[in-house]
């Protein structure tokens, strides 16, 4: 990539912000928001959906296009690493190790936050944490919940998240490795009331003015929290945690805002799925649940909390199977078989199912849709019909992952496989032609061209 000086860019990227106006919202100075994601996996038949054999390589991408605008609206974005990514042979059930493309997907779509502490942490081995912790580190994304040593824990945990003028503590644990151990050095966090009543003491100590127990545990397919988990919910609030966020039952469950000694805590007992290749009825998707903390004073209190509801679907888009994960929207509208008869009853089926649950047990949140005008319900529109988008040509797809430029672009594949590195989904070769300029002007590649983009192809249409 080439390199211009950084005022240049940021002063490009500001423009480029403006002319693709991008549905995130800005929010206050003094008000922080998270959002949090179940358990990322990546079965037999996902690994086989996502090869891509014209170019040897795995796309993963275009599956999270819907999902991406949502995540974009929140400042620190989570998702539970359920898998290894221990390299070859690539592997699902019952001993994960996904291909590397999947986490850089991850990074990607926005998640700024990834937990490594499950019950598949150990799935192949002291090979598997370690070559894990290596290729998140090579992304430059922060994670925790596993750790190469005592001393690398020492150093690293609570993971510490500085943001807008707070200070976070990230912790994670699991119940356990579904029987598998790993050799010293290695760690593993296993759930263990002592252990987390010393790292939260730790997370006071090194300033941190809010604290997240991120938990796997729970039964599974079971839809209300088992003994197990209240209890060690107990035991993370008495030590001074303000959430609890679970995931682990491959179901979703309850969402609960409730106060604690005169102070709001959240507490959601288990996220489902985000991705995943289950086809029972209720493990079909999941919760991406959204939480803003605001500082009033030398206090951070917990505001606002909301649920977006996702269905994972498995489509056929030429050499790539996709498994989009997709919120509540009328799809078939703007792009009609979208989902065949059978797959719009199971989308439907699990909404409802989750609505029923949810009216009778959640307390204290709303579940967010997207509206068809509103920005990410226009953006919708364009990736389900076409749109105008600006193709970098022999790409440097390291942009991606650059925090100033990568935001601004997205990697999409077609029918043949062909990947094409795109910024900007517009809705006229005008608007595409001001982006064209400044695409130029970052100087990422001598031969950049505007595209018309549509579920069937992808063609130059401006040189």
């Amino acid at each position: 990539m080439t390199r211009i000086r950084t005022s240049k860019v940021q002063w490009l990227c500001s423009v480029l912000a403006f002319l693709l106006l991008s549905p995130a919202f800005s929010q206050k100075e003094n008000e922080l928001s998270f959002i949090f994601v179940g358990d990322v996996m990546q079965h037999d038949g996902q690994i086989e959906a996502a090869y891509n054999k014209t170019t040897g390589t795995y796309d993963y991408d275009d599956g999270f296009k819907f999902v991406k605008p949502i995540l974009q609206q929140y400042d620190i974005r989570v998702a539970n690493l359920e898998v290894t990514l221990a390299g070859k042979p690539f592997k699902g059930y019952p001993q994960f190790s996904a291909p590397d493309a999947l986490a850089e997907t991850l990074i990607t779509s926005g998640f700024n936050v990834i937990l490594t502490a499950n019950n598949h942490s150990c799935d192949r081995g002291s090979k598997g944490v370690v070559r894990t912790l290596d290729q998140l580190d090579k992304l430059g994304v922060p994670h925790t919940g596993t750790f190469r040593s005592q001393e690398e824990r020492d150093k690293t945990y609570p993971l510490i998240l500085e943001e807008k003028g707070m200070k976070i503590a990230m912790l994670n644990y699991t119940y356990g490795t579904n029987g598998l151990e790993v050799q010293k050095p290695l760690i593993i966090n296993y759930i263990d009331s002592v252990v987390i009543k010393k790292d939260i003491a730790k997370a006071k100590e090194l300033g941190a003015d809010y604290i997240i127990c991120n938990m796997h545990w729970g039964t599974e397919y079971k839809f209300l929290p088992n003994k197990y988990q209240k209890t060690y919910e107990a035991v993370c609030y008495r030590s001074g945690a303000d959430m609890v966020i679970g995931g682990h039952p491959h179901v979703v469950q309850p969402v609960i805002k409730k106060q604690i000694k005169g102070e709001d805590k959240l507490t959601v007992w288990s996220l489902g799925n985000f991705v995943s290749n289950m086809q029972t009825r209720p493990t079909r998707g999941g919760l991406m649940v959204g939480a803003t903390v605001k500082k009033e004073g030398n206090a951070i209190k917990l505001k606002e909390v909301e649920h977006h509801l996702v269905y994972v679907l498995k489509k056929n888009e030429g050499v790539v199977t996709q498994y989009y994960i997709l919120p509540e929207f009328d799809y078939n509208k703007y792009r009609p078989g979208f989902f065949d008869p059978t797959d719009l009853t199971r989308m439907n089926q699990f909404f409802s199912d989750s609505r029923k649950l949810f009216e009778e047990h959640n307390v204290g949140n709303k579940e967010q849709l997207v509206a068809e005008n509103s920005p990410t319900g226009m953006l919708y529109q364009k990736y389900l019909t076409g749109y105008y988008s600006v193709q970098i040509d022999n790409p440097d797809l390291s942009v991606l992952f650059d925090k100033s430029i990568g935001q601004y672009m997205h990697l999409t594949v077609d029918k043949s496989g062909k990947q094409c590195l795109l910024s900007g989904v517009c809705e006229s070769v005008e608007k595409a032609e001001g982006i064209k300029h400044f695409v130029e002007d970052l100087k990422l590649s001598e031969n950049v061209n505007i595209v018309h983009v549509t579920p069937e192809s992808i063609k130059v249409v401006s040189p």
